[in-house]
């Protein structure tokens, strides 16, 4: 792609984005789309597919980036016009993104245009890296893991800046200030803390009309070579003999290296009172009480859904049943939030935390947590409000529980009890925190906050799970089984 690709948009009134063109594109995108693995919602149906906008990417050989309406959703899909076929992988596409995120700059489509933001360094203004700085011969795209709500590849080789990159696909596009791009330039422009990977920059969208919102469609991070997720690195060692063989003080080890790194990021959140949108505020009873009747609003909700979900499921139909009955218990055990305390202070957190959004060296010293998007379902102001850091501390621990799990689901080999790695974070955690004011200093909060937001995830975990994994419903099922039991 020459250095003046993105000198000259595409002209929007070219006959090809005509609205015969669009609808043709929409028909070619409608017979693979609700089988795409980050389609929202495999419980609903794909209906009409309607392409909103496109927006041909110069340099790539008449590629484009479609956004396109499905399902009451907004979905960002990178297409071959000429066939209809998802390009995110593409080479010249990919690279061509990511040039526009580091150098800046517009590429114009019928409704509104895509638009690079740069990130400098903390101290240093956006600045756009020069477009002859980065030549895209040689450079190699691959995907990185398996494809999820969202779409990420390694770019690399060639003359890729800083080494390689990571291009994130935002799937979605939902207008507004995205947690992706608020956290990681806020880490990259206004902390010191760099246990992640740095933001390069991102791709918006932005519509032509005045009063239209941007909506982040792609992030470009700094890429950590020879990492692995914290899931593939526990699922391989408990396989391996688990706590009751030779990995026994590696896998307490890394609980413990979570537990200190999840202190860290929530330090870093919690580091710049003058900054509004991530100043720690004080919790109030009425925040908690707030807070609690929103969650159990959400449990009712999830759970008057699995019942209607039970004859799809046969084998587990009796076991919905039976926690759709329990449904006023699991929301009044929420409604306790409001008796929690307000000792710790609220701050930003990660929100969709758990072990496949941790990255871990091939030492296993270094764990770097990323992917501060929020859980995927929630609204983005959702994503963006203050709250208790044991959100993020109750998803670690219904992530071990998973991993647990799926181990002996795989393996049949009993060996992953979670509580011993729950202890071994707890532990490293409240080390890490001591004095802070946003983690409890009472015992009595600590244990209300932490057992209602670990309920909350276990009905999020059973709300997802059905509608885009159904053969993994019975983890999350099992442990609101078990929670329920508790006193």
């Amino acid at each position: 792609m020459s250095a003046e690709a993105h000198d000259h948009p595409a002209d929007p009134a070219t006959p090809a984005d005509s609205a015969g063109a669009l609808a043709d594109l929409a028909a070619r995108i409608a017979p693979w789309l609700p089988k795409a693995r980050w389609f929202p919602g495999k419980d609903r149906a794909a209906g009409s597919v309607r392409v909103i906008d496109r927006m041909e990417i110069p340099g790539t050989g008449g590629l484009a980036v479609a956004l396109v309406d499905s399902a009451g959703a907004e979905l960002v899909i990178p297409v071959d016009p000429l066939t209809g076929r998802d390009a995110a992988a593409d080479p010249a596409l990919a690279a061509a993104l990511a040039m526009l995120a580091l150098g800046g700059g517009q590429v114009t489509g019928l409704q509104g245009s895509l638009v690079g933001r740069p990130v400098g360094a903390r101290g240093s203004e956006d600045a756009p890296l020069p477009r002859s700085a980065f030549p895209t011969a040689g450079l190699r795209v691959r995907p990185l893991g398996a494809d999820a709500s969202n779409t990420s590849l390694v770019i690399e080789g060639g003359a890729a800046p800083d080494g390689a990159l990571v291009l994130k696909l935002l799937r979605q596009a939902r207008p507004g200030l995205h947690p992706e791009v608020e956290f990681g330039r806020f880490f990259a422009t206004s902390t010191d803390w760099r246990g992640t990977p740095g933001l390069r920059g991102w791709v918006e969208y932005l519509p032509a009309a005045l009063d239209g919102e941007p909506s982040a469609v792609a992030t470009l991070h700094t890429f950590e070579p020879g990492c692995t997720s914290a899931w593939d690195v526990l699922v391989g060692w408990l396989a391996d003999g688990g706590l009751d063989g030779t990995n026994r003080e590696p896998i307490l080890e890394l609980a413990r290296r979570l537990g200190t790194a999840t202190a860290q990021m929530h330090r870093a959140l919690a580091s710049r009172g003058d900054f509004p949108d991530f100043a720690p505020e004080p919790a109030t009873a009425a925040g908690r009480r707030a807070l609690g009747h929103r969650l159990a609003t959400h449990a009712r909700n999830v759970l008057a859904a699995s019942a209607l979900a039970a004859p799809f499921l046969p084998t587990l139909a009796p076991r919905l049943a039976r926690l759709a009955e329990l449904a006023p218990g699991i929301s009044a055990a929420l409604e306790t939030l409001a008796d929690a305390g307000t000792t710790a202070a609220d701050i930003r957190v990660h929100g969709d935390y758990h072990l496949g959004q941790v990255l871990v060296d091939a030492s296993a010293e270094r764990v770097m947590p990323i992917d501060f998007e929020g859980e995927p379902t929630r609204s983005i102001a959702e994503r963006r409000s203050k709250t208790s850091a044991a959100k993020d501390v109750a998803g670690m621990l219904r992530s071990f529980d998973y991993c647990a799990a799926h181990v002996d689901r795989i393996h049949g080999l009993g060996h992953g009890d979670p509580a011993p790695l729950a202890h071994a974070f707890l532990a490293a955690y409240r080390r890490g925190t001591a004095g802070e004011p946003w983690w409890p200093a009472d015992a009595d909060e600590e244990r209300r906050l932490l057992a209602a937001f670990t309920l909350d995830k276990a009905v999020y975990e059973l709300a997802y799970e059905l509608a885009n994994r159904p053969d993994w419903v019975e983890v999350p099922l099992g442990a609101l089984e078990k929670l329920t039991a508790r006193p």
